[in-house]
């Protein structure tokens, strides 16, 4: 009896601790990790899963930020509300995506994607309304969200430019772990524990580590 109760505790120790640490993704590491980022407008989506939260979209971009792809794009897209998605379409929202691909790509009879969306933390989906941006998109720079269109556009362009920089001497970037000053807007949106990292570029944080400490 007494090892049991010493194994629950010890197994509630180690879910505990983990539970305590949050880590997102910043705007940087999303531009440096992106295949695709681009605006455009939602044309139509359809549920790929009646048990899950997961869409394939048709996006029609009006602007490649980085990347290549024929318009229209079609990706996979999880967590997202379908009011969400429906009023995307009816308004023919602007909208800004980051895309990955994965290696178990969407197949139907008549679609094949490998494309999905990025994640910025606590599961919302790389995929920002920009007439009013969710505070989804956090720069590391200064530990604060991004909630105004042409600020997260000219800060992607200006950060593609130093990843650019960065890769063209031969040079591999690597996702590494800042963590988030307590009380700082990232903190409070990212918190739900003790501590809180942002992931991001290796290079361009010299304070930031491989692992989470």
């Amino acid at each position: 009896m007494k090892k049991t109760v010493a194994l629950l505790i010890f197994v509630f120790s180690i879910f505990t601790a983990k539970a305590e640490i949050n880590a997102g993704y910043s705007l940087e590491w999303l531009c440096a990790d992106a295949g695709l980022i681009a605006v455009g407008k939602l044309k139509s989506y359809e549920k790929t899963n009646s048990n899950l939260m997961m869409f394939l979209c048709t996006f029609e971009t009006t602007e490649m930020i980085t990347g290549s792809a024929q318009s229209p794009v079609y990706f996979i897209v999880k967590y997202m509300p379908e009011d969400s998605l429906k009023k995307y379409v009816s308004e023919k929202t602007p909208m800004l995506v980051f895309l990955k691909e994965t290696t178990r790509p969407y197949k139907t009879k008549t679609m094949h994607t490998s494309w999905q969306t990025m994640e910025t933390y606590n599961s919302h989906p790389a995929m920002m309304n920009l007439d009013t941006p969710p505070k989804w998109l956090i720069k590391a720079e200064g530990f604060m969200p991004m909630t105004k269109r042409e600020d997260i556009l000219s800060f992607c362009r200006s950060c593609l430019i130093k990843l650019g920089e960065y890769q063209i001497l031969g040079k591999t970037v690597f996702e590494n772990f800042l963590e988030v000053p307590y009380q700082t807007e990232a903190y409070l949106l990212l918190f739900s524990g003790s501590t809180c990292y942002l992931k991001v570029p290796d290079f361009m944080f010299p304070k930031s580590t491989e692992k989470i400490k």
